[in-house]
């Protein structure tokens, strides 16, 4: 099993961070990877969700569950092939000039090639996926002064 860390400071409030963090059903509007998100069962603080994410023409789709602590964490598990271990933990605190984001992946494959190519598949996955939601959080909250976002760490 591999794990991925990355931090960054956004000068959104964790509010705000936390709601888009949360909309899973539009990471494909905005993520690198994602193809298709379906929320299966929610209720709210849980969510069942089918996902399918992709490199080119190879397509991997699973089902993970989410769990919301609103404002604070948000954790996502996956045991469903092709993942024999997936966890990402975001993380929510309130920083100046707004939130400190961070961001954990754990993950495993049941498949040997799999497991061979993601050293290289998601070595930097939690940079771009903090980069993707900087972005999205530029096009819909807008106002925040770019200079101001600090770039993410691994």
């Amino acid at each position: 099993m591999r794990t991925y860390h990355a931090q960054t400071t956004v000068p959104w409030t964790q509010a705000q961070v936390y709601a888009l963090i949360a909309d899973v059903a539009r990471y494909p509007d905005f993520l690198p990877g994602w193809r298709k998100v379906s929320v299966i069962r929610a209720s709210e603080n849980r969510a069942e969700v089918s996902q399918e994410i992709g490199i080119g023409p190879v397509s991997l789709k699973f089902i993970s569950a989410a769990v919301f602590c609103p404002l604070d964490k948000i954790t996502i598990r996956s045991r469903a092939a092709p993942f024999s271990h997936l966890h990402l933990c975001w993380t929510l605190a309130a920083a100046e000039p707004g939130c400190r984001v961070t961001l954990l992946i754990e993950a495993a494959f049941r498949s040997r090639l799999l497991a061979g190519l993601h050293g290289r598949i998601l070595e930097s996955l939690a940079q771009r996926m903090l980069r993707a939601f900087e972005r999205r959080a530029f096009a819909l909250y807008g106002s925040a002064d770019p200079a101001d976002v600090k770039s993410p760490s691994g």
